[in-house]
């Protein structure tokens, strides 16, 4: 669904491969960048075990065993604010500058990138753990959110990416 762009006619344009690489670059930098995501929740929230125990291989220097241990223990990781419902809102207004102010298919892919991996996040989790999604998306929400405002937010942000995508 992320850059579709071929739908617009542009094969026989030249500039088409290289807008194409470095939107699909910036796709993947956006998807890897929610990562960054899970160090900066390590900082914030120092005194649980699994930020003690990744501080202490980052001492050591031992970078990828603590990257490794981040990404093995991820659903102890709850509070993150960039798989929020709250960041999903910012989204919508990052994705309507991307699209409308930049020329950057680089800096666009980025934006649909970071939501692909949220909205793919959400979507597991809503068909595998419900009171997990509770917990990751709406936990900056000081109440509990039925069944049907999780499914039909997760449906209109899905929406909007869709039309978004489709529209890049």
């Amino acid at each position: 669904m992320i850059g579709l762009k071929w739908w617009q006619g542009r094969w026989g344009e030249s500039y088409f491969w290289q807008d194409s690489l470095w939107f699909g670059l910036g796709v993947i930098v956006g998807v890897w960048l929610l990562f960054l995501d899970r160090l900066v929740y390590v900082y914030m929230y120092p005194e649980e075990q699994l930020s003690q125990q990744v501080i202490y291989w980052w001492k050591q220097k031992k970078y990828w065993q603590s990257l490794a241990l981040l990404d093995a223990r991820r659903s102890e990781q709850n509070r993150l604010m960039l798989r929020s419902a709250l960041f999903m809102g910012i989204w919508v207004l990052l994705a309507l500058f991307s699209l409308t102010s930049s020329l950057s298919f680089f800096g666009r892919g980025v934006v649909m990138g970071m939501m692909w991996h949220s909205l793919c996040d959400a979507w597991r989790l809503q068909r595998l753990n419900k009171q997990r999604l509770n917990q990751r998306l709406f936990w900056q929400i000081k109440r509990e959110v039925s069944e049907e405002e999780k499914v039909g937010f997760l449906v209109v942000v899905s929406l909007i990416f869709g039309l978004l995508s489709w529209w890049m």
